[in-house]
């Protein structure tokens, strides 16, 4: 049994995995974090908290939490050489040369996703294959009303893998008269991005490409985070089984 730290356990994408790990034959919880978790035998609010007795049947650290919970994590897993996977990205490019430099003392398998959904990442795969035969394109993203940053870590993903895989960049289509600012989107990630905030969303992205008659449009849609699930344990089992550094879990899948 491979034995899982889940950090921000009490959060959705943790409860997710929570359940799932409840209900493996392969995998199960030893530890939880969580800033709003009380202290337990099980459970604490930060890792200075944790028992030193269960560090070394610690198989991976998995860290589902924010930008603070990230840094600790990542310090804890790298320091004490545990593998580490991490789906937080509001971390800066700090934070990331910090993790390089721990990961240069500490040779550990590291796995750093935005987004864990395979049908997000086939959809970027496709839209680069497709981007050699248009020049215009559009993303727009939905997400729960809850959802704390747009656009997307996902949206913005599938944009730098499309527009990167294009030789020229797309053509912005400019309106002579922009009565809001930013109505057609911004397209900094090198396609326009669009963010819906509605409840009743998981998680939607729509690429669309246009040419002159037709369009074509890529849709993924999360309807249940456990759709997430299949996609952390294949970065588990990565970085159990290597050592190095990977960003985004398309590299992990071979696309």
């Amino acid at each position: 049994m491979k034995k899982i730290l889940i950090n921000g356990y009490l959060g959705k994408m943790g409860q997710s995995l929570l359940g799932v790990l409840n209900n493996s034959k392969e995998y199960e919880l030893i530890h939880s974090v969580d800033i709003n978790s009380g202290s337990s035998q099980n459970a604490s609010t930060n890792f200075d908290d944790i028992n030193p007795s269960i560090l070394e049947k610690i198989d991976c650290v998995v860290d589902f939490s924010n930008s603070r919970g990230f840094k600790a994590s990542s310090e804890f897993s790298i320091k004490n050489g545990i593998p580490y996977v991490s789906g937080s990205t509001g971390y800066s490019n700090e934070d990331l040369e910090n993790i390089k430099k721990m990961h240069s003392k500490n040779k550990v398998g590291i796995a750093l996703c935005s987004n864990f959904s395979t049908g997000a990442i086939l959809l970027a795969h496709f839209g680069k294959i497709a981007s050699k035969y248009y020049e215009y394109a559009e993303l727009i993203e939905s997400h729960h009303e809850k959802k704390l940053d747009a656009p997307s870590g996902t949206s913005i993903s599938i944009a730098n893998a499309v527009s990167n895989a294009k030789n020229k960049p797309f053509i912005k289509v400019r309106s002579d008269v922009n009565k809001i600012e930013d109505t057609t989107g911004n397209n900094s990630a090198g396609v326009n991005i669009h963010s819906l905030r509605l409840p009743g969303v998981i998680a939607k992205h729509e690429l669309i490409f246009g040419a002159q008659g037709e369009n074509l449009s890529i849709i993924h849609n999360s309807s249940d985070r456990e759709s997430f699930m299949p996609g952390v344990l294949i970065a588990v089992d990565h970085v159990i089984e290597n050592n190095e550094i990977v960003i985004g879990l398309e590299k992990i899948l071979g696309l």
